[in-house]
């Protein structure tokens, strides 16, 4: 029996082939919404805080009013070198009433016998630390603890049992010598309020 001149393809081309090498798909395109994106939002903080430059801490409780004054501040010393970008703030009323306090903006080196928070550290939580912020917290109570100078800014009113908040995402900035406070005035009744911030660190040079 003679050989048939005609060699078949080692491989079968389907329908799918076929489509394919005419320019079409014939698989249904996936919707956008399951696309993977060809970009990704990275927040700047989140990227901030990977190279150790985002930190958050708070005091201990204070307890002012009724004559007694008080306040919690975030100070950058006059030689640090860096700015420091204020990310939020929280102030917890832990009293049965309404706390007033003022937020306040004065030079650091007017504040004396104020105590420096412990409760501070990196938002990048590893087993070799991050270097120790510049920023430091510190709080006072007492007949004339306040600064000379500077202004009061803002003043909020914090319910009682509870804990307000502003995110700021960087727009207050603090350059050396620089301090922001929450002041609990002297006037009205006695409340004990707890101070908390964030915020990270870039060098002004």
């Amino acid at each position: 029996m003679a050989k048939s001149s005609f060699n078949q393809s080692p491989y079968y081309y389907g329908v799918p082939d076929v489509y394919m090498q005419m320019g079409y798909y014939p698989f249904p395109t996936p919707p956008i919404s399951d696309q993977t994106p060809k970009q990704i939002h990275v927040p700047y903080p989140m990227s901030i805080a990977a190279h150790c430059k985002y930190f958050l801490g708070q005091t201990e409780k204070i307890t002012a009013g009724g004559e007694i004054q008080g306040f919690g501040a975030l100070s950058n010393p006059f030689r640090s070198g860096v700015i420091l970008f204020v990310h939020s703030w929280q102030l917890t009323n832990y009293s049965e009433h309404p706390a007033e306090v003022q937020i306040w903006f004065g030079k650091t080196e007017s504040i004396t016998g104020a105590k420096t928070s412990t409760a501070v550290s990196a938002s990048y939580a590893q087993l070799s630390a991050c270097p120790p912020p510049q920023g430091k917290i510190r709080f006072a109570t007492g007949d004339n603890v306040l600064p000379r100078g500077g202004a009061a800014v803002t003043t909020r009113m914090v319910p009682p049992m509870s804990t307000i908040e502003a995110k700021l995402n960087g727009q207050w900035m603090l350059g050396p010598g620089m301090t922001m406070m929450a002041v609990l005035p002297a006037e009205g009744k006695s409340a004990t309020i707890l101070f908390s911030t964030s915020w990270w660190e870039q060098s002004v040079y």
